[in-house]
């Protein structure tokens, strides 16, 4: 049965002493992570629940507290004489980032009440959640500034191959709070105005036809109109109709629809109060490098020329292919060019009163049965593309599984092929 329960927990340490073999890590003397504690058949291949609760005992008596990061499954929290907190937040996803102080006070509540207590933290397999609270925890007690030292520190601690918090939005909220305690700021959320998404490179994929979501939270707020898209040579660009208000902690997720189903092409989250902090605006000189195909971009010079006429209002937030949760994955860049990233292009609340909000592009498309309109930049061929008919009916639309492992069920073709316009070498 130790067989199972090691295939299981793959690459994390165990605890294999005292008679015990538990997925179960001390990374620091009074915090230890560690797998959830399953009763029933899941007992058989996870920590079983009573294995854990007799480790605990025996090895700290009264002075344990359980902390439960996991939204989708609870258990009698009896068996540990009820010193179990719950924060929960879903599995490969970040926490709410007003999730994290509240966490971090109290467990440095719980470890200061006595100099023998410790927190055993866990979520389901103890891992990706679990190593993102603790990562802020020790921002918290002060033990690391840079989140690459404590996030390393965390993976050397509960693995044995230096794979802890591997998914990049994940790692995002670690860098937010290392953030937070090196400037001693004071979270406020912040609503922002999303005006375009755009894509530098394209997806190296047959018949894409790709579309967004805004999640604020688990509210869907806005599902991307794929009649509304702009395609150069080497970019992609979604345009909202109206600037859509979004706060605190958003999730994009980006699908593919090629026939009747859509599938996940990537996701990824941010918090839009350190969006606004870093204030990263267009330069009067973004993106006139017309000789270089790769500079910063074809996309963002052609959203400065006819969106922007109070460009220092916009807030430009940057996302590399290794900061997009299942993009990253994709390291043999067979879906993606090394070279793709996503581009969110913002204004702040205070500068809506002087802009009328619409793109002037979706102005220009009033004929939704003309043809498609070409503008030239930077040497590009724009391509506005011209309204087909489309199912809307989301419910009728079913959704391949979210597999951070691999890629299998994506259903992206590979092959190196691509219908876009333009040169395939200049995506490489």
């Amino acid at each position: 049965m130790s067989k199972i329960k090691r295939l299981v927990s793959k690459n994390k340490r165990r605890y294999t002493e005292d008679g015990f073999d538990l997925d179960l890590s001390y990374i620091c003397p009074n915090v230890l992570a560690m797998g959830f504690p399953a009763d029933k058949v899941e007992g058989f291949y996870r920590n079983n629940i009573d294995d854990v609760v007799k480790f605990l005992e025996y090895k700290h008596s009264n002075n344990y507290k359980v902390y439960n990061l996991c939204s989708e499954r609870v258990y009698d929290t009896k068996k540990f004489h009820d010193r179990v907190a719950s924060f929960p937040f879903d599995d490969h996803n970040p926490p709410s980032f007003e999730l994290i102080k509240p966490f971090c006070e109290d467990v440095d509540q719980w470890l200061g009440k006595d100099k023998d207590n410790i927190a055993a933290i866990h979520c389901k397999a103890g891992k990706g959640r679990t190593g993102v609270m603790i990562c802020c925890y020790l921002l918290h007690r002060g033990r690391f500034a840079a989140p690459t030292d404590v996030l390393n520190f965390y993976s050397l601690a509960r693995t044995n191959n230096m794979k802890g918090v591997t998914i990049p939005s994940q790692i995002r909220y670690v860098n937010y709070y290392a953030e937070l305690k090196a400037s001693n700021l004071m979270y406020k959320p912040t609503t922002l105005l999303l005006h375009s998404i755009q894509f530098e490179t394209l997806p190296l994929q047959h018949n894409a036809s790709l579309f967004f979501v805004v999640n604020q939270l688990k509210v869907k707020l806005y599902t991307s109109n794929p009649d509304y898209v702009v395609r150069g040579d080497n970019f992609l660009i979604f345009d909202l109709i109206q600037p859509l208000p979004v706060c605190g902690d958003i999730k994009i997720e980006v699908y593919n629809r090629p026939v009747m189903r859509k599938e996940r092409v990537f996701h990824f989250w941010f918090n839009t109060f350190f969006a606004q902090l870093g204030k990263s605006k267009f330069s009067e000189g973004a993106g006139e490098d017309r000789n270089n195909q790769n500079s910063n971009g074809n996309a963002q010079q052609y959203y400065r020329c006819s969106h922007m006429p109070q460009q220092k209002d916009m807030i430009v937030l940057a996302f590399k292919k290794h900061e997009l949760d299942r993009a990253n994955k994709d390291e043999a860049n067979r879906l993606f060019s090394p070279n793709f990233r996503v581009i969110l292009i913002f204004s702040q609340m205070d500068s809506a009163a002087t802009s009328t909000g619409r793109s002037p592009l979706l102005d220009a498309i009033s004929d939704r049965n003309g043809s498609n309109l070409s503008l030239p930049v930077s040497g590009n061929r724009l391509v506005v593309v011209s309204p087909t008919e489309r199912d809307t009916d989301e419910a009728s639309l079913t959704e391949s599984e979210d597999d951070e492992e691999d890629w299998k069920g994506i259903g992206l073709d590979p092959s190196g092929i691509t219908t876009f316009p333009g040169n395939r070498k200049s995506m490489q």
